[in-house]
């Protein structure tokens, strides 16, 4: 009888100091779950930079190299022969059509006649005088240079593959070396009518005003011929497209995840180009960070750019 109480009581001990573990740590678990930092998310989305697209003007132009040349340079003949017996102008001397540039003294032995005169087919500029007093003279020698300087023509070779985009009327600006913060604007008024079979260009000729007679002969520039303006397209950074499996696509940005589209493509500018579909105004279009995202990646705006 007393072995039975004995080892009831041992039992009873030994579960009341089971117990006792359980519970003591029980609460040191949860006194470590108290004192646990909760884990902090991972934040897998890609940081990007936008811009917005905008309504706003955008051309397509053409740029080539040119020279200046004069639209109308002629010379000026003696109609008879003899000797110059005065000159009436200077070189650089402004003169009118009809005016009378020279005389010529024709007589010959036993005969006298009136004095000739040289005269200038043109309004313009005295640009060479090619001979002096008492020279001799004959029908067949040039003895003066007139150039009309009211306006001026620029030179400009356009490459076989955009002859089909350029035609007389388009306009053009154009930047001279020797007046670099200055624009000059004019017309294509003619067309060379055949290719150049050694550089595989056509001849267009630009007519530019030239009231001041600033632009000379023989000054070099670049020339923009532009060839078709939107006024009120839809415009978004060229960086913002890239190529994808032989597509070009453009990211923009929808409840903070990336969706790809494939835009219509019209005009390219510079750093910016038009489109006319897949695109709207307004939406933020991703123009760094795009190169590596798919459709649907989260990502964060960092930066939008003007």
């Amino acid at each position: 009888m007393k072995k039975g109480i004995k080892k009831a009581l041992i039992i009873i001990l030994v579960l009341v100091v089971i117990a006792g573990l359980g519970v003591l740590t029980y609460t040191r678990i949860k006194q470590m779950d108290k004192n646990k930092k909760p884990e902090e998310e991972i934040d897998i989305s890609t940081p990007v930079a936008v811009a917005k697209a905008g309504v706003g003007q955008i051309r397509e132009s053409l740029t080539l190299n040119g020279s200046v040349k004069a639209v109308k340079e002629v010379n000026i003949f003696s109609t008879v022969t003899g000797k110059i017996k005065e000159i009436m102008v200077r070189e650089g001397e402004r003169v009118r059509k009809d005016q009378a540039l020279a005389f010529v003294e024709r007589d010959q032995a036993g005969l006298k006649f009136a004095d000739a005169p040289i005269e200038s087919t043109i309004n313009g500029l005295i640009k060479q005088i090619s001979t002096e007093m008492g020279a001799s003279v004959t029908p067949a020698a040039s003895l003066f240079s007139v150039v009309d300087m009211d306006s001026v023509e620029v030179i400009v070779n356009i490459p076989e593959k955009q002859i089909p985009r350029i035609h007389t009327g388009q306009k053009a600006e154009v930047r001279l070396i020797a007046y670099p913060t200055q624009v000059f604007y004019g017309t294509i008024y003619k067309m060379s009518p055949v290719v150049d079979p050694l550089s595989r260009t056509r001849e267009a000729r630009i007519l530019v005003a030239n009231p001041g007679h600033i632009l000379k002969p023989g000054m070099f520039g670049s020339i923009e011929i532009i060839i078709q303006t939107r006024d009120q397209a839809l415009i978004i950074p060229y960086s913002a497209v890239i190529d994808r499996e032989e597509r070009q696509v453009v990211f923009i940005v929808e409840d903070g995840k990336a969706k790809e589209v494939q835009p219509a493509i019209d005009i390219i500018e510079s750093e910016f180009l038009s489109v006319t579909a897949g695109i709207k105004e307004g939406d933020l279009v991703i123009v760094v960070g795009q190169h590596n995202l798919s459709h649907g990646d989260q990502v964060t705006i960092v930066e939008e750019i003007e």
